[in-house]
């Protein structure tokens, strides 16, 4: 017998030990700390430790505790704290000078590994993009975000809001009512017209964009599985636990979606003839867009495709999918939490004198006609339910963590972070610093008043992230917000059935209720 036979016969007889072998050094290698970052973080505080776990474990638990782990931790070690999952350390940073070092750097712009999760859906989209196509692509698409054209698409705001406040006539009886799928139908017939230039009418065939909301939902459930168990990060584990298959149907459904608006929005472009009167939009926003057919966010993507010259400019088929489906999530699920979280925030008992408060302000706006198109005239006037908006983002932020990778060393206070590693932005906690917002667990829109607001770090308080890469969608979203909010609370009043503290949250993509939103609503006199 030959030597080799003899390796393959031994290793054939003790399979089973080698199996072990292996996988213990697959393992051992996954989890073994790099020495370097150890060392630099020795003196950040950190929950205790299991060996290859890091502080995984902690998260094995049902997703609408997973807050209530997180919020113990920054209670007990303060506003910088290191999370070791696995090997990997994310330390997360919830004071405004540490927030202010990371978002207002040049340098600090990359994404981190966390958002590689997100790969399979988003692709390298604007939200995720590495640097060098982030600042591409940011450029390249700020103009469809000028004022001028955002003004433009108050009307669609407006007639989808109608459309909601006219199927809440049937739903206004007083009885429980879970109202964030109706948020959240509204808010896709939203971006669908206004990003896609197409009309889904959703909230008029309730049910038929159920399979596209629950698998963001469904895919946003396993993608926090995974983040919180890295060993699930591990291609064979991930595969052998069932989820495979499964995240390759909701990945299946939300890329058909896409790919069925863009098909028909190029079937339509083809047909349309093309006329004076209807030109492409110019690089000069300025040039009186008002006299031009207003362009969605697809067609800008298509144009760009169709251009010839050196390509840099130019989209592929895929890049154009990766933009689609990245407005299509960030610009109606966020926006969709957030009006959600607003509309209970106004309902609880003790925020019930806020209600009114904003049902007054839109009577001295609108008087009698409740029915008329909101303008940018009115929103203008809108200053209380704007506090109430942005307070709502204060405490029930749409995304409650912003993750950056270090490219380099950073000193943030009296230690030295190290490159390589994963910083998180926590501004569900950034907000409740009460050294900057007092009793910061009460609702108080007056918080956000001009005089109450004086002085404040700018970096206390980012919703929307901020810096070099903060959201271009964010006048977008407070826009649509307030012109929906302000047809919702003209015509009707909202009274939660929980206490704010039975409501519970769960940080998946987004921070959304785990059970929904029940309210009763009753139309105003």
């Amino acid at each position: 017998m030959s030597l080799f036979q003899e390796i393959i016969s031994w290793l054939l007889n003790n399979w089973k030990f080698v199996s072990t072998f292996l996988f213990g050094l697959i393992i051992y290698y996954s989890t073994k700390r790099d020495s370097r970052k150890s060392k630099y973080l020795e003196n950040v505080k950190s929950p205790p430790t299991v060996l290859v776990f890091g502080n995984a474990l902690s998260f094995v638990r049902p997703n609408y505790e997973l807050m209530e782990v997180i919020t113990s931790w920054y209670k007990k070690f303060g506003p910088i704290f290191t999370i070791w999952m696995g090997n990997q350390p994310i330390v997360l940073l919830a004071d405004a000078s540490s927030v202010e070092t990371i978002l207002s750097s040049s340098v600090h712009i990359e994404k981190s590994r966390e958002y590689d999760l997100l790969f399979r859906w988003l692709g390298l989209g604007l939200l995720t993009a590495k640097p060098k196509k982030w600042h591409g692509r940011r450029k390249m698409l700020t103009p469809t975000f000028h004022f001028k054209i955002l003004e433009e698409f108050i009307v669609v705001f407006n007639e989808q809001a109608n459309v909601f406040t006219e199927i809440l006539k049937q739903k206004a009886d007083g009885k429980p009512l879970d109202i964030f799928p109706y948020v959240t139908r509204c808010a896709l017939d939203i971006i669908c017209e206004t990003a896609m230039g197409k009309k889904l009418n959703a909230q008029l065939q309730e049910g038929k964009d159920a399979e596209y909301v629950k698998a963001v939902y469904g895919y946003g459930d396993i993608l926090l599985k995974k983040f919180a168990r890295p060993w699930l990060q591990i291609g064979l584990i991930w595969r052998l636990c069932g989820y495979e298959p499964q995240e390759a149907q909701y990945i299946k459904v939300l890329h058909s979606f896409t790919d069925k608006v863009i098909v028909e929005k190029k079937l339509e472009r083809k047909n349309q003839s093309e006329t004076n009167s209807n030109p492409p939009v110019s690089d000069d926003i300025d040039a009186g867009v008002s006299q031009k057919k207003r362009k969605a966010f697809l067609d800008l993507l298509l144009d760009l495709s169709e251009q010839g010259g050196d390509g840099n400019n130019t989209l592929t088929d895929v890049e154009i999918r990766e933009e689609t489906d990245t407005f299509m999530f960030e610009g109606h699920d966020t926006t969709a939490a957030n009006m959600a979280w607003t509309i209970l925030m106004l309902s609880l008992n003790e925020n019930k004198v806020h209600q009114k408060l904003v049902q007054e302000e839109l009577d001295g706006i609108f008087g009698n006609d409740k029915n008329r198109n909101v303008t940018s005239a009115d929103i203008s006037k809108m200053k209380y339910l704007e506090y109430c908006v942005k307070e709502t983002l204060r405490l029930m932020p749409s995304v409650p963590f912003y993750f950056r990778h270090l490219t380099e060393d950073v000193k943030i206070g009296e230690n030295i972070l190290p490159k390589g590693i994963s910083v998180a932005v926590a501004d569900y906690f950034l907000h409740r610093d009460s050294n900057v917002f007092s009793d910061p667990e009460v609702f108080d829109p007056m918080r956000f008043s001009p005089e109450n607001s004086a002085g404040r770090n700018p970096f206390a308080y980012v919703p929307f992230s901020a810096g070099p890469r903060n959201c271009i969608g964010q006048k977008f979203a407070l826009l649509e917000e307030k012109v929906v909010l302000s047809k919702l609370f003209m015509n009707y009043n909202f009274q939660s059935v929980l206490k704010r503290i039975d409501v519970k949250m769960v940080p998946d993509i987004i921070l959304r209720p785990c059970e929904g939103i029940k309210v009763k609503v009753t139309k105003r006199n």
